[in-house]
């Protein structure tokens, strides 16, 4: 397509490198606030006769204690689409009284079982590292590959996710190791023994725990996918070379996207937390990626006081210098052969990673039958659970499902080893309405909340995790978009505004 359309010959590659080098430029996603950005809500937005199919307008909805809003006279003649018609007859008092109660019995429920259940999951991330430095020095190969893999994948989305959360505070030894305030914090020492990744830990603290999860689906969420990769959607380049680009970010992203964003929205933190004032020159919600850095990107950094060398200190310096060089430094003393062989699995471990967490955890919240929303909702309120359920997928949970829809029981190994590889986040439902529970109490959830849903009429979302990878690759390309929520179907009790 580029070369008819400039007249000259041009390397196959060359448009997907124009492509990855748009994503490492500032306008790598354009912000809410850009003028695409503004043209695609108003289309969203537009009434009924002129707008998508994913976004029309409901008749009025039934009277509750906490009702969606009624659309005008006018917009209420509209024809209503299929997959929204849910909307105006949930009742959605009674359905947030349902769910913030599964919720509390969950946690009073939390005890010495699950603390048993957390050190068994530690144990087998550890048996994965053990086996994968065990076996490094070898030539690269797929055991010592996959177990590095697992063992960096499982102490990230499994051990840290739900410690940092808080799941279990309540069952706190006394040492404060497995606590919210006190896992992977506070040094390098402690990133090191707790949960070393790409990512600073606090820096991802406040970017997951609390901006994702207070604004999943909303224009301040920072992993929201469609407005992050509105570049790729938009690049004049064939579909095909577009999920490679997809591929291509995916055995990435921890560094090139992950890892610098969550550093910056720490910085803005801290900024505010000091009585700062964030500069107008920074866009809040644009994403950072690591092509910022390079000369003449016009990067943010400077104006929240940092460069890239303070970044590589304080985030991926000391990742990438005790992965790749300390831990495999002491082969050295026997064959510096074995050093190298060392690195290059460890290497292609961090490659495996990215693309096993980039499956199970980009694809969480995007899709087609996913909806995106463009205003904040109060949290814990009724909106907010509905929300959590309605912007966010599950994937093969270890109760399972039969044909006739309703869920087999929790069973023991099988169901562990299930949820172990999806790294816990096929409770991703049950996760964004309580984030401080335990993973054993998400095999707990999950039928339970999955009969709310069902009573109530509210979506639930549950599909194979290759499935949502379909699906998340083509938001991301630009071949399918979220589901918009309407600002007039919320609830206006519920209405929330941040204060940045």
């Amino acid at each position: 397509v580029l070369r008819k359309m400039n007249n000259m010959e041009i390397p196959r590659a060359a448009p997907l490198l124009l492509l990855l080098l748009g994503l490492a430029s500032p306008a790598s996603a354009l912000s809410a606030s850009s003028p695409l950005v503004r043209a695609r809500v108003a289309a969203a937005t537009a009434p009924a006769v002129h707008a998508s199919p994913l976004l029309r307008r409901l008749h009025p909805p039934v009277a509750s204690a906490a009702t969606l809003q009624q659309p005008d006279a006018a917009a209420s003649t509209a024809a209503v689409a299929p997959e929204d018609e849910w909307i105006a007859r949930v009742d959605l008092a009674a359905f947030g009284k349902e769910c913030r109660e599964l919720g509390s019995r969950l946690e009073k429920g939390q005890g010495e079982a699950d603390v048993k259940h957390l050190k068994r999951m530690i144990l087998w991330s550890n048996l994965c590292g053990a086996v994968g430095v065990a076996t490094m020095w070898m030539k690269p190969n797929f055991i010592s590959v996959m177990g590095l893999s697992l063992w960096t994948m499982s102490r990230w989305t499994m051990i840290a996710h739900h410690t940092c959360h808080g799941g279990y505070n309540k069952q706190d030894d006394g040492t404060g190791r497995f606590t919210s305030l006190g896992f992977a914090l506070g040094s390098v020492q402690r990133r090191a023994m707790d949960w070393l990744d790409w990512m600073l830990p606090e820096a991802w603290n406040v970017e997951h725990n609390n901006l994702h999860h207070f604004r999943t689906g909303e224009p301040g969420d920072p992993d929201l996918v469609e407005r992050n990769l509105v570049t790729m959607r938009d690049f004049p380049l064939p579909a095909k070379l577009k999920y490679v680009a997809v591929a291509a970010v995916a055995a990435m992203w921890k560094w090139f996207y992950y890892a610098p964003n969550t550093y910056k929205q720490l910085r803005m933190h801290e900024m505010r937390r000091n009585g700062e004032e964030i500069p107008s020159s920074v866009d809040k919600h644009d994403p950072f990626t690591i092509g910022k850095f390079l000369p003449g990107m016009a990067s943010e950094a400077p104006a929240l006081g940092y460069n890239f060398v303070d970044y590589m200190r304080k985030v991926a310096g000391p990742f990438m210098l005790i992965r790749f060089l300390l831990l495999p430094a002491p082969l050295l003393l026997v064959n510096p052969l074995f050093f190298r062989r060392a690195v290059v699995n460890l290497l292609l471990a961090d490659v495996m990673s990215n693309l096993h967490s980039f499956v199970i955890i980009a694809t969480n919240h995007c899709g087609d039958d996913l909806y995106a929303f463009q205003n904040s909702v109060t949290p814990k309120s009724p909106s907010f659970f509905m929300r959590q359920v309605i912007t966010s997928v599950n994937f093969r949970t270890s109760n399972g499902i039969r044909k006739d829809g309703t869920a087999r029981p929790v069973h023991g190994i099988t169901a562990d080893a299930n949820d172990f590889m999806h790294g816990w986040l096929n409770y991703q439902i049950e996760h964004h309405l309580w984030p401080q529970l335990s993973m054993l109490s998400y095999q707990k959830a999950a039928p339970q909340l999955r009969a709310i849903c069902e009573k109530h009429g509210v979506p639930y979302v549950q599909h194979s995790v290759f499935r949502r990878l379909k699906k998340t690759a083509d938001v991301m390309v630009g071949a399918a978009s979220m589901r918009q929520f309407a600002p007039e179907w919320e609830a206006e009790e519920d209405k929330f505004e941040w204060k940045a």
